[in-house]
């Protein structure tokens, strides 16, 4: 009974509670709105700063994708333009988007410009370029996106006024010169064999060396007729000791194999050819100016150390005992010697190598000797890599020997033994080029055109230049965008 008196006194005091004075206090704080405008107000600011920030975020994207447009649109005009020298498209395409505000890498930041070659018909080239630039975020960022990633492509066109052939390795020599240990030859496709002579050739290939030229041709200018008597034979085009020529198109006024397994493919043309199609186009020859040589390369002190030079006029070119030597852009003028060391780097974009008449070892001071170093040129065991500039007087040029006597040709060499790649003419009228020497492989993108051109001591040269059109660019169609 206590209990429940107890309890039944506790409902009446919570129903007194709830009554009168009490329940007022209750409902009057029930209905209290103080505070809440407070909250709301946070609620929303929330909200305005988070659109401030997208707004910000997306109109920065905004402008920088018109920026990549902008340099996607050049890339593709200025590789399009220059498709006949680079024909990847790579090296104008990048440069052109360097020039429009663009650094490339992979990093916030940065961009890659990547140019795709597109099927085009007989007079019209096409070539696609796609920029990738990583454009750091402000606000994007409290998300843990570092960046947004911009995708943008363009595509442009170009005319070209074509030349009736698409040659890119050409020996201008009427007379040809010796093939290094030839000793017989199977000329213009007879069955005659002819042995223990020495065969005089524009354009050869000998010891398990190879030329792959897939989207150009190959052609020799002489000898026009076989060579009898005297101990001597003649074969344009000739490949020698399991050697191979093969191009898209071939054509000499005479040609052969020995009996090794040596191939030229496609099969021959016989023909004779017009000459030099590169000397109405070519700049005036460049003026030495006083010799910089570093004190490095006049003693051959470097210690093994990186190098870099710039443009201008040297006398001894040297690079024994460098490491790695960077040429920054511009026209290098060689005068005395060129000759460059085993083992080293040497790395340039937009650089023009002009060689003074006279620098490289000539013809009878200079014997090949298999496996052996160069007196002058590149020696076995450089690692070259040469791209030519895209603007200016020098546009497309890598590497121009200047001698001018047709009559005492000089020597070059680029030894083997090591990677090499060079895109831009390689243009030596009047210089034998001996390109190999060693087990390398060299990839060109060059037109290149000298008095007669070896590949010997089981390197292989792969030239990937296509040409379009006989001025290496754009013709009278000019170049539009595509898209």
């Amino acid at each position: 009974m206590k209990l429940a008196k107890r309890a039944a006194a506790g409902v009446f005091r919570r129903i007194w509670l709830l009554n009168g004075s009490g329940r007022a206090r209750v409902m009057k704080f029930r209905s209290d709105e103080n505070g809440q405008v407070l909250v709301l107000t946070a609620f929303c600011m929330l909200a305005l700063l988070g659109f401030l920030a997208l707004a910000v975020d997306v109109g920065m994207l905004y402008r920088e994708k018109r920026i990549v447009q902008t340099a996607a649109d050049a890339g593709a005009l200025a590789a399009a333009a220059q498709i006949g020298t680079y024909p990847d498209g790579s090296t104008p395409a990048q440069t052109a988007a360097t020039q429009n505000g663009l650094t490339l890498g992979s990093g916030a930041g940065e961009a890659t410009v990547v140019a795709i070659v597109l099927p085009g018909t007989s007079t019209t080239g096409y070539i696609q370029v796609v920029v990738t630039e990583h454009t750091p975020t402000f606000f994007m960022s409290v998300q843990g996106s570092k960046y947004s990633t911009i995708d943008v492509s363009a595509a442009a066109e170009a005319s070209y006024g074509l030349s009736g052939s698409n040659e890119c390795m050409l020996g201008l020599s009427q007379t040809g010169a010796a093939v290094p240990y030839a000793s017989g030859v199977e000329t213009d496709g007879s069955t005659s064999m002819i042995w223990n002579t020495t065969v005089m050739s524009d354009v050869a290939t000998e010891g398990n060396s190879r030329i792959n030229a897939p989207g150009c041709g190959v052609q020799a200018c002489g000898p026009s007729t076989e060579v009898s008597g005297n101990g001597e034979t003649a074969a344009g085009l000739y490949a020698w000791g399991s050697g191979s020529i093969n191009a898209e198109s071939t054509s000499a006024p005479s040609y052969g194999t020995d009996n090794s397994g040596s191939t030229i493919s496609a099969t021959p043309v016989i023909k004779g050819c017009s000459g030099d199609p590169m000397a109405s186009s070519m700049p005036s020859a460049p003026s030495p100016g006083s010799c910089i040589d570093p004190s490095w390369m006049s003693n051959h002190a470097a210690g093994g150390q990186a190098e870099t030079i710039s443009q201008g006029t040297y006398c001894n070119f040297n690079t024994e005992n460098v490491s790695t030597l960077t040429m920054n852009p511009g026209l290098y003028i060689i005068k005395t010697t060129f000759s460059t060391n085993s083992g080293t780097k040497i790395v340039g974009n937009g650089v023009t190598i002009y060689l003074v008449q006279g620098v490289i070892a000539n013809a009878n001071n200079y014997t090949y000797v298999a496996g052996g170093a160069t007196p002058y040129g590149v020696g076995n065991g450089t690692t070259m890599n040469i791209s030519a500039p895209s603007s200016g007087p020098y546009a497309g040029i890598a590497i121009w020997d200047g001698n001018s006597s047709s009559s005492s040709p000089d020597t070059f060499t680029f030894g083997g033994g090591a990677s090499s790649t060079f895109s831009g003419a390689i243009y030596a009228p009047n210089t034998n080029l001996l390109l190999g020497n060693g087990s390398g492989t060299s990839t060109l993108s060059s037109n290149v055109i000298a008095n007669t051109i070896m590949i010997v001591g089981g390197s292989t040269i792969t030239n990937n230049y296509v040409s379009s059109g006989s001025s290496g660019g754009a013709g009278s169609g000019g170049v539009n965008l595509a898209e």
